[in-house]
């Protein structure tokens, strides 16, 4: 919204010596006024803001505001803290209508949920999408071909969408599978991303740990397989250890490097510590990753 051209008035020292003097207002009252009118168009947008987020709230009565489209999100709501998430995701999820909820049927609760949940109006609507845990291709497809229709099918109905995921939306996360299908889908516009804290840069902020620093590179790797291959990079972040503990052990007492063992970050049961390469570890939650870093030479 534009501001009213009233402001330069005042905004201009030549002009408002010339209204000072013809309404023989001290310069304190002319400065006054100005605050007084500069702020109106502040209180105005604040108003409409207000009135956007009334509508957005009441389902039944409105669900898009005229002229605009039903948007898709990728909210990233961090990594399991509740004040981790961002200003932005907040601001979505308070006028969303539709949230959908990726899980699998071993999950009883969903997490991502936990921490959003507080932030949506209370009339919001759930749209559970099953993610089945598999490493089958086809079955994975099925299941995203299956969830990115039934989002359409609510945008179609003129209500926005908010697929929650934890700790960021652009880094390994089902969001992207399902965001590679509907972009051929909706236009441009209809699409946003919001980003959120990782569960690597949460565990590095717990410890005080760099992730890289100067020139060095940073290696994320999803899986622990044929790691002696990264044996020269200084700084590893290895998600899912679980799958392979034993092979996380063996690259730390190789490089000689420190690493920080990092389990359920910011949620219950969460474990941050140093891990010691001479321990006996057969097992460890399914959310855990490993920072290492190199010493310096």
């Amino acid at each position: 919204m534009p501001r009213p051209k009233i402001l330069y008035l005042y905004s201009q020292e030549g002009k408002e010596a010339k209204v000072s003097a013809q309404t023989q207002e001290p310069r304190t009252l002319a400065r006054e006024r100005h605050c007084r009118t500069a702020s109106w168009w502040q209180d105005e947008e604040l108003r409409r803001n207000k009135v956007k987020k009334d509508k957005h709230e009441d389902k039944n009565t409105v669900t898009t505001l005229i002229g605009e489209k039903a948007k898709f999100y990728g909210v990233g709501v961090g990594p399991g803290d509740p004040k981790l998430i961002t200003l932005r995701a907040v601001e979505i999820l308070q006028a969303i209508q539709v949230v959908a909820i990726p899980k699998s049927k071993m999950e009883r609760e969903s997490v991502a949920w936990e921490i959003a949940q507080s932030h949506c109006p209370s009339g919001v609507s759930i749209l559970e999408l099953e993610m089945p845990m598999t490493a089958d291709e086809s079955i994975l497809q099925a299941a995203w071909q299956s969830a990115a229709e039934k989002i359409e099918a609510e945008l179609s109905q003129g209500h926005s969408v908010a697929f929650l995921t934890l700790g960021d939306p652009s880094l390994y996360s089902t969001y992207s599978y399902l965001l590679t299908i509907l972009r051929e889908r909706l236009e441009p516009d209809q699409i946003e991303t919001i980003p959120g804290i990782t569960a690597m840069a949460a565990a590095a902020a717990r410890v005080n740990w760099p992730l890289a620093t100067g020139d060095e590179p940073l290696i994320v790797l999803p899986g622990i397989e044929g790691l002696e291959e990264y044996e020269h990079y200084p700084n590893l972040v290895l998600m899912k250890v679980s799958r392979n503990l034993p092979e996380v052990l063996n690259h730390v007492q190789r490089t000689g490097s420190q690493a920080v063992l990092a389990t359920r970050v910011g949620q219950a049961g969460e474990e941050i510590r140093l891990l010691d390469p001479e321990e006996v570890l057969e097992k460890v939650d399914y959310l855990s990753l490993v920072l290492c870093r190199k010493p310096q030479s």
